[in-house]
Protein backbone atom coordinates (compact mmCIF):
# COMPACT_ATOMS: atom_id res chain seq x y z
CA UNK A 1 0.00 0.00 0.00
CA UNK A 2 1.23 2.97 -0.99
CA UNK A 3 1.51 5.60 2.23
CA UNK A 4 2.49 8.60 0.19
CA UNK A 5 0.09 11.48 0.24
CA UNK A 6 -0.91 12.67 -3.10
CA UNK A 7 0.74 15.23 -4.91
CA UNK A 8 -1.91 17.34 -6.71
CA UNK A 9 -3.63 20.21 -4.28
CA UNK A 10 -0.80 19.47 -2.21
CA UNK A 11 2.63 22.62 -2.51
CA UNK A 12 4.80 20.63 0.19
CA UNK A 13 5.12 17.79 1.95
CA UNK A 14 6.45 17.16 5.82
CA UNK A 15 8.28 13.87 6.04
CA UNK A 16 7.29 13.70 9.85
CA UNK A 17 3.48 13.37 8.99
CA UNK A 18 1.35 10.87 7.08
CA UNK A 19 -1.15 12.94 5.64
CA UNK A 20 -1.15 16.28 3.50
CA UNK A 21 -0.25 19.03 5.46
CA UNK A 22 -1.98 21.29 4.07
CA UNK A 23 -4.82 20.35 2.62
CA UNK A 24 -8.28 19.10 4.25
CA UNK A 25 -9.14 15.53 3.94
CA UNK A 26 -10.39 14.66 0.47
CA UNK A 27 -11.21 11.09 -1.91
CA UNK A 28 -7.72 10.73 -2.82
CA UNK A 29 -6.41 10.55 0.49
CA UNK A 30 -6.42 6.68 1.90
CA UNK A 31 -7.96 5.50 5.17
CA UNK A 32 -4.83 4.95 6.86
CA UNK A 33 -4.53 8.65 6.52
CA UNK A 34 -7.21 9.53 7.25
CA UNK A 35 -7.06 8.26 10.56
CA UNK A 36 -3.36 9.96 11.21
CA UNK A 37 -5.11 13.41 10.47
CA UNK A 38 -7.88 12.65 12.95
CA UNK A 39 -5.42 11.15 15.89
CA UNK A 40 -3.61 15.04 14.94
CA UNK A 41 -6.47 16.97 15.28
CA UNK A 42 -8.01 15.41 18.24
CA UNK A 43 -4.14 15.63 19.94
CA UNK A 44 -4.00 19.27 19.24
CA UNK A 45 -7.34 19.69 20.09
CA UNK A 46 -6.64 17.99 23.63
CA UNK A 47 -3.54 20.46 24.11
CA UNK A 48 -5.43 23.35 23.46
CA UNK A 49 -8.70 22.51 26.04
CA UNK A 50 -5.63 21.47 28.65
CA UNK A 51 -3.80 24.57 27.86
CA UNK A 52 -7.19 26.45 28.65
CA UNK A 53 -7.94 24.49 31.86
CA UNK A 54 -4.35 25.51 33.42
CA UNK A 55 -4.84 29.19 32.88
CA UNK A 56 -8.43 28.63 34.85
CA UNK A 57 -6.84 26.65 37.62
CA UNK A 58 -3.62 28.63 37.60
CA UNK A 59 -6.27 32.02 37.88
CA UNK A 60 -8.45 30.14 40.37
CA UNK A 61 -5.35 29.19 42.59
CA UNK A 62 -3.85 32.35 42.47
CA UNK A 63 -7.27 34.03 44.22
CA UNK A 64 -7.20 31.68 46.64
CA UNK A 65 -3.92 31.56 48.23
CA UNK A 66 -4.92 35.77 48.17
CA UNK A 67 -7.72 34.64 50.22
CA UNK A 68 -5.95 32.36 52.19
CA UNK A 69 -3.49 35.10 53.16
CA UNK A 70 -5.49 37.63 54.20
CA UNK A 71 -7.52 34.92 56.60
CA UNK A 72 -4.00 34.11 58.16
CA UNK A 73 -3.17 37.62 58.59
CA UNK A 74 -6.53 37.61 60.29
CA UNK A 75 -6.04 35.27 62.70
CA UNK A 76 -2.44 36.05 63.25
CA UNK A 77 -3.90 39.60 64.25
CA UNK A 78 -6.50 38.20 66.60
CA UNK A 79 -4.26 36.00 68.28
CA UNK A 80 -2.09 38.68 68.79
CA UNK A 81 -4.96 40.51 70.10
CA UNK A 82 -5.62 37.27 72.20
CA UNK A 83 -2.22 36.81 74.01
CA UNK A 84 -1.98 40.41 74.77
CA UNK A 85 -5.04 40.05 76.83
CA UNK A 86 -3.73 36.77 78.25
CA UNK A 87 -0.42 38.64 79.37
CA UNK A 88 -2.07 40.94 81.16
CA UNK A 89 -4.68 38.80 83.16
CA UNK A 90 -1.50 36.18 83.31
CA UNK A 91 0.73 39.63 84.85
CA UNK A 92 -1.57 40.27 87.54
CA UNK A 93 -2.56 36.31 88.43
CA UNK A 94 1.07 36.29 88.96
CA UNK A 95 1.48 39.35 90.69
CA UNK A 96 -1.20 38.17 93.35
CA UNK A 97 0.62 34.62 93.71
CA UNK A 98 4.00 36.51 94.10
CA UNK A 99 2.35 38.18 97.49
CA UNK A 100 4.42 36.66 100.08
CA UNK A 101 1.80 35.43 102.68
CA UNK A 102 3.95 36.34 105.69
CA UNK A 103 4.29 39.46 104.69
CA UNK A 104 0.80 40.00 103.95
CA UNK A 105 -0.51 38.89 107.02
CA UNK A 106 1.59 41.42 108.50
CA UNK A 107 0.15 43.87 106.10
CA UNK A 108 -3.10 42.68 107.39
CA UNK A 109 -2.52 42.93 111.28
CA UNK A 110 -0.71 45.99 110.79
CA UNK A 111 -3.83 47.64 108.96
CA UNK A 112 -6.24 45.82 112.09
CA UNK A 113 -3.94 47.74 114.71
CA UNK A 114 -3.80 51.01 113.03
CA UNK A 115 -7.92 51.14 112.79
CA UNK A 116 -8.25 49.94 116.40
CA UNK A 117 -5.75 52.87 117.24
CA UNK A 118 -7.63 54.84 115.26
CA UNK A 119 -11.23 53.90 117.37
CA UNK A 120 -9.80 53.78 120.54
CA UNK A 121 -8.44 57.61 119.60
CA UNK A 122 -12.11 58.54 119.00
CA UNK A 123 -13.68 57.02 121.94
CA UNK A 124 -11.22 58.62 124.71
CA UNK A 125 -12.21 61.44 122.68
CA UNK A 126 -16.01 61.84 123.11
CA UNK A 127 -17.93 64.83 121.17
CA UNK A 128 -18.87 68.05 122.88
CA UNK A 129 -22.06 67.31 123.59
CA UNK A 130 -20.99 63.72 125.35
CA UNK A 131 -18.77 65.93 127.12
CA UNK A 132 -21.10 68.35 128.15
CA UNK A 133 -23.77 66.03 128.92
CA UNK A 134 -21.16 63.69 130.80
CA UNK A 135 -20.36 67.15 133.07
CA UNK A 136 -24.04 67.89 133.56
CA UNK A 137 -24.36 64.47 135.16
CA UNK A 138 -21.75 63.66 137.12
CA UNK A 139 -23.50 63.49 140.01
CA UNK A 140 -25.07 59.92 138.02
CA UNK A 141 -24.22 56.57 139.13
CA UNK A 142 -21.42 55.29 136.80
CA UNK A 143 -23.14 52.38 135.94
CA UNK A 144 -25.56 54.11 133.26
CA UNK A 145 -22.81 56.19 131.20
CA UNK A 146 -21.79 53.47 128.82
CA UNK A 147 -25.09 52.22 128.26
CA UNK A 148 -25.21 53.06 124.79
CA UNK A 149 -21.51 52.83 124.08
CA UNK A 150 -19.73 49.61 122.01
CA UNK A 151 -15.95 48.80 121.70
CA UNK A 152 -14.08 47.59 118.68
CA UNK A 153 -13.58 44.63 118.57
CA UNK A 154 -12.14 41.71 115.95
CA UNK A 155 -11.56 38.19 115.90
CA UNK A 156 -8.24 36.72 116.13
CA UNK A 157 -7.77 32.71 114.41
CA UNK A 158 -5.45 30.46 114.53
CA UNK A 159 -4.71 27.77 112.32
CA UNK A 160 -3.73 24.85 114.29
CA UNK A 161 -3.82 22.41 111.98
CA UNK A 162 -3.36 22.02 108.22
CA UNK A 163 -1.24 23.36 105.08
CA UNK A 164 -1.38 26.78 106.88
CA UNK A 165 -1.27 25.58 110.65
CA UNK A 166 0.66 27.96 113.05
CA UNK A 167 -0.69 31.19 110.69
CA UNK A 168 -2.26 33.78 113.41
CA UNK A 169 -5.43 36.22 111.58
CA UNK A 170 -6.75 39.16 112.81
CA UNK A 171 -10.29 40.19 111.32
CA UNK A 172 -12.76 42.57 111.88
CA UNK A 173 -15.41 42.67 109.37
CA UNK A 174 -17.75 45.17 109.05
CA UNK A 175 -21.83 44.95 108.18
CA UNK A 176 -21.55 45.60 104.40
CA UNK A 177 -18.34 43.57 104.19
CA UNK A 178 -17.50 40.62 105.21
CA UNK A 179 -14.42 38.91 105.79
CA UNK A 180 -13.69 36.24 103.59
CA UNK A 181 -12.28 32.23 104.20
CA UNK A 182 -11.32 30.69 100.88
CA UNK A 183 -8.47 28.97 98.82
CA UNK A 184 -8.58 32.13 96.66
CA UNK A 185 -5.42 34.10 96.03
CA UNK A 186 -7.61 37.39 95.34
CA UNK A 187 -7.22 40.99 97.44
CA UNK A 188 -10.34 40.44 99.37
CA UNK A 189 -8.61 37.47 101.18
CA UNK A 190 -5.56 38.69 101.18
CA UNK A 191 -6.08 41.97 103.18
CA UNK A 192 -9.03 40.91 105.48
CA UNK A 193 -9.47 37.56 105.00
CA UNK A 194 -8.22 34.36 104.71
CA UNK A 195 -6.71 32.79 101.82
CA UNK A 196 -5.65 28.79 102.45
CA UNK A 197 -4.32 28.23 99.23
CA UNK A 198 -2.64 25.20 99.71
CA UNK A 199 -5.50 23.61 101.42
CA UNK A 200 -6.84 21.35 98.25
CA UNK A 201 -10.19 20.44 99.76
CA UNK A 202 -10.96 24.18 100.92
CA UNK A 203 -13.34 25.79 97.82
CA UNK A 204 -12.32 28.94 96.20
CA UNK A 205 -14.83 30.53 98.44
CA UNK A 206 -15.85 28.57 101.30
CA UNK A 207 -16.92 30.41 103.66
CA UNK A 208 -17.80 34.01 105.52
CA UNK A 209 -17.33 35.73 108.81
CA UNK A 210 -19.87 38.56 109.44
CA UNK A 211 -21.11 41.00 112.28
CA UNK A 212 -24.18 42.05 113.70
CA UNK A 213 -25.25 44.69 116.24
CA UNK A 214 -27.66 44.29 118.97
CA UNK A 215 -29.15 47.01 121.61
CA UNK A 216 -29.56 44.78 124.77
CA UNK A 217 -32.84 45.93 126.21
CA UNK A 218 -31.92 45.35 129.61
CA UNK A 219 -28.65 45.08 131.94
CA UNK A 220 -27.86 43.12 135.37
CA UNK A 221 -26.26 44.88 138.63
CA UNK A 222 -23.69 42.39 140.16
CA UNK A 223 -23.36 42.97 143.85
CA UNK A 224 -20.85 46.19 143.74
CA UNK A 225 -24.06 47.97 142.25
CA UNK A 226 -21.86 47.79 138.71
CA UNK A 227 -23.85 47.30 135.58
CA UNK A 228 -23.32 43.83 133.39
CA UNK A 229 -23.62 43.48 130.22
CA UNK A 230 -23.30 39.76 130.12
CA UNK A 231 -23.30 39.04 126.31
CA UNK A 232 -21.52 42.35 125.10
CA UNK A 233 -18.34 41.95 123.15
CA UNK A 234 -15.20 43.55 124.54
CA UNK A 235 -16.69 45.45 127.90
CA UNK A 236 -20.19 46.19 129.13
CA UNK A 237 -22.21 48.88 127.21
CA UNK A 238 -25.75 49.04 125.41
CA UNK A 239 -24.88 47.60 122.05
CA UNK A 240 -23.78 43.91 122.12
CA UNK A 241 -21.75 42.85 118.96
CA UNK A 242 -22.64 39.41 117.40
CA UNK A 243 -20.39 37.20 114.99
CA UNK A 244 -21.19 34.79 112.47
CA UNK A 245 -19.80 31.97 110.34
CA UNK A 246 -21.33 31.14 106.81
CA UNK A 247 -20.60 28.30 104.98
CA UNK A 248 -21.54 29.53 101.21
CA UNK A 249 -22.36 26.41 99.38
CA UNK A 250 -18.52 24.77 99.81
CA UNK A 251 -17.82 21.56 98.06
CA UNK A 252 -16.24 19.57 101.08
CA UNK A 253 -18.26 22.09 103.59
CA UNK A 254 -17.76 23.20 107.34
CA UNK A 255 -18.08 22.03 110.95
CA UNK A 256 -18.03 23.33 113.98
CA UNK A 257 -15.77 20.80 116.39
CA UNK A 258 -16.44 16.90 116.21
CA UNK A 259 -20.02 17.72 114.98
CA UNK A 260 -21.42 17.28 111.77
CA UNK A 261 -21.44 19.63 108.37
CA UNK A 262 -23.15 22.50 108.94
CA UNK A 263 -25.43 23.87 106.84
CA UNK A 264 -24.79 25.40 103.75
CA UNK A 265 -25.86 29.66 103.86
CA UNK A 266 -26.87 29.36 107.49
CA UNK A 267 -25.26 31.80 109.70
CA UNK A 268 -23.88 29.41 113.21
CA UNK A 269 -22.83 32.12 116.19
CA UNK A 270 -19.36 32.35 116.87
CA UNK A 271 -18.22 31.46 120.12
CA UNK A 272 -14.93 32.11 122.55
CA UNK A 273 -12.67 28.98 121.74
CA UNK A 274 -14.90 27.76 118.95
CA UNK A 275 -12.82 25.74 116.64
CA UNK A 276 -13.69 25.24 112.72
CA UNK A 277 -13.21 22.94 110.32
CA UNK A 278 -12.42 23.67 106.59
CA UNK A 279 -11.24 21.00 104.63
CA UNK A 280 -7.94 19.88 106.30
CA UNK A 281 -7.39 23.45 108.28
CA UNK A 282 -8.56 23.31 111.72
CA UNK A 283 -9.06 27.25 113.49
CA UNK A 284 -9.51 28.34 117.00
CA UNK A 285 -11.55 31.43 116.93
CA UNK A 286 -11.06 33.82 119.99
CA UNK A 287 -12.25 37.92 120.39
CA UNK A 288 -9.58 40.07 120.67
Amino acid sequence: MDLKPPTSNTTSTSSSKRYPALSPPNDNWTIEQLLFWSLDQYHSAAISKTNSHLDALRLQCENECDDVLMLHELAVQMRGEERGEELKDGAAGIAEENVDPQQQQEQQQSVVETEEGQNVHQLKQPPPAATAATTTSSNKPKSSTNKNTTTTTVLVITILSGPHASQTYKLQPKHTQPCLIGRSKGKKFLRNGISLSKDQEVSTTHGKFSVEEVVLDHTEDDDDGNTDNTNSRGGGGGVQKKFYYTDVGSTNGSSVGFEERLEANVKVEIEEGMELTVGHSTLKIAFG
